[in-house]
């Protein structure tokens, strides 16, 4: 009665099904039974009988009685495989849960949110986060406002949430040499209170996020990640730990939303400060450049981080989150003389552009190595190993033809599209357009007056003050210069000051 006709030929049974969502025909689970595979769930497994979105309702009793049949037992005896989810059918809402509507994907929100929404600030999604894009200011529109805010924060001073920045804390008797292991220099070797921009490769050797280190103590450090990154590289840490380097003792934490982090940006960035008051000495003797120290600004206490992504004088502060609100209304009250601006991440990538600060997935995109971003001395010659060093020792890492960074300057001061590709002559084994190159970022500089672009390009640094012609959407095309991507105070005189 399983198969009919009961005694069909082989030839017929090949083309009997029994699973009609994986294919299973009677001939495949006879061939099991065969090869020795007796018990009901290796059989299955041999056959995907069962496996399939129906986990077996169209299927199973007919396969279990034709290998009852082949074994010469009774089908009870055979015994039936474990029924999973959804055997009992269920809605597509039931599986969807709260994940719909405004719970869709779930928002989070830094400590000064409601103050950014309540003066019209322009979102941008970050991850999970929103962040303030700019703050536009009655009819001004958004471009407008992204400019005025880069002019305020160079010539004044400006105020930015920088509270989404991952937060986490490496800390043990192993956590020097764990973090050794990671980033591309060195971190063990860091004094206390000082910090050290680090990169961070995957195992294949490409650049997977970057941020300040700060040593917190002899035997703990606080890693700075990019605002998308910090579940990531908690989880990539957290990989490691677990299952290469289990016997090392090291305990890493996720303090990202412990803390606001508000950045104070500009040339009168410590006069601000200093009019909160507190005991905190911000001299530039006392505070240096790439150090940190806690303390009380005004009410608050706050650790302070002399470091800088504009490339102005510039503190971030960090003071727990319950007063981050608080912190940045005082902060507020203090600039007004100085015309004080708070600003969003627009007017933030303008200013690193300008300094030719990378941004991790604008110059990244999975295939790029610290090299090829100019970033040699961020890596250090004094160590053994660390994560994708082998990968980056490979040869066509060492290509001397890999598109490496340079900033692009258009002979008419436009700007250039953002992604667009830098073209040469003839056509490649496709037929398509030979390509030297392609924009990673491009602004239009208040500060310079004109459009700046970094971008990676075949052989670059190498090419100083070679045009390149990158095609337009209506048939043209735009001539620029290979620059120097840092377009503004390349000696760094301004952040020390």
């Amino acid at each position: 009665v399983w198969t009919m006709p009961a005694n069909a030929p082989y030839e017929l049974k090949a083309k009997s099904w029994l699973d009609y969502q994986n294919d299973v025909k009677v001939t495949d689970v006879e061939l099991a039974a065969r090869e020795g595979f007796e018990s009901v769930e290796h059989a299955k497994r041999y056959t995907t009988l069962g496996m399939a979105t129906d986990q077996g309702k169209l299927s199973n009793i007919n396969g279990l009685a034709v290998l009852a049949g082949q074994l010469g037992d009774e089908i009870p005896k055979v015994g039936t495989t474990t029924f999973r989810p959804p055997y009992t059918p269920i809605s597509m809402g039931a599986i969807a849960g709260e994940a719909r509507g405004e719970l869709f994907q779930p928002l989070r929100k830094t400590p000064m949110h409601d103050w950014h929404e309540a003066n019209g600030a322009h979102w941008e999604p970050v991850g999970h986060w929103r962040r303030p894009y700019a703050f536009p200011r009655d009819d001004e529109s958004v471009h407008d406002a992204v400019l005025r805010e880069v002019t305020a924060t160079r010539e004044g001073v400006g105020l930015l949430d920088a509270s989404t920045l991952g937060k986490l804390i490496v800390k043990g008797p192993d956590a020097g040499r764990f973090l050794d292991m990671l980033y591309t220099n060195m971190m063990s070797t860091l004094p206390v209170g000082k910090c050290r921009y680090g990169l961070m490769c995957t195992e294949n050797g490409f650049l997977t996020d970057d941020g300040v280190v700060a040593r917190m103590s002899d035997d703990a450090w606080l890693c700075h990640t990019t605002t998308g990154g910090a579940e990531r590289i908690h989880a990539h840490m957290e990989e490691w730990l677990q299952t290469e380097w289990w016997d090392w003792k090291v305990y890493v934490a996720n303090v990202t939303e412990q803390y606001a982090q508000i950045g104070v940006v500009g040339p009168k960035a410590r006069e601000v400060l200093q009019a909160l008051g507190g005991d905190m000495d911000l001299s530039k003797e006392a505070l240096p450049f790439m150090q940190w120290a806690d303390g009380r600004i005004g009410d608050f206490d706050a650790r302070v981080f002399r470091i800088s992504f504009s490339g102005e004088l510039s503190y971030e502060i960090a003071v727990p989150a319950s007063q981050g609100m608080a912190f940045w209304q005082a902060l507020l009250e203090a600039g007004k003389p100085h015309g004080i601006t708070p600003y969003g991440t627009e007017c933030l990538h303008i200013m690193r552009a300008e300094k030719g600060f990378i941004m991790i997935g604008d110059e990244t995109d999975g295939t790029v190595i610290p090299q090829d971003l100019g970033l040699n001395w961020a890596i250090s010659k004094k160590k053994d190993d660390y994560l994708g060093k082998r990968a980056q020792e490979r040869e066509h890492m060492r290509d001397p033809l890999r598109w490496k960074l340079v900033g692009l300057e258009t002979e008419d001061g436009s700007v250039l599209p953002d992604g667009v590709y830098a073209v040469e002559p003839g056509v490649n084994d496709n037929g398509q357009r030979k390509t030297e190159g392609r924009v990673t970022s491009t602004y239009h500089s208040p500060t310079l007056e004109r459009g700046i672009a970094m971008g990676l390009v075949e052989r670059g640094p190498d090419r100083m003050g070679e045009v390149l012609s990158f095609p337009t959407l209506d048939g043209g095309s735009v001539r620029a210069k290979i620059v120097s991507p840092v377009f503004y105070d390349p000696d760094g005189e301004k952040q020390n000051v």
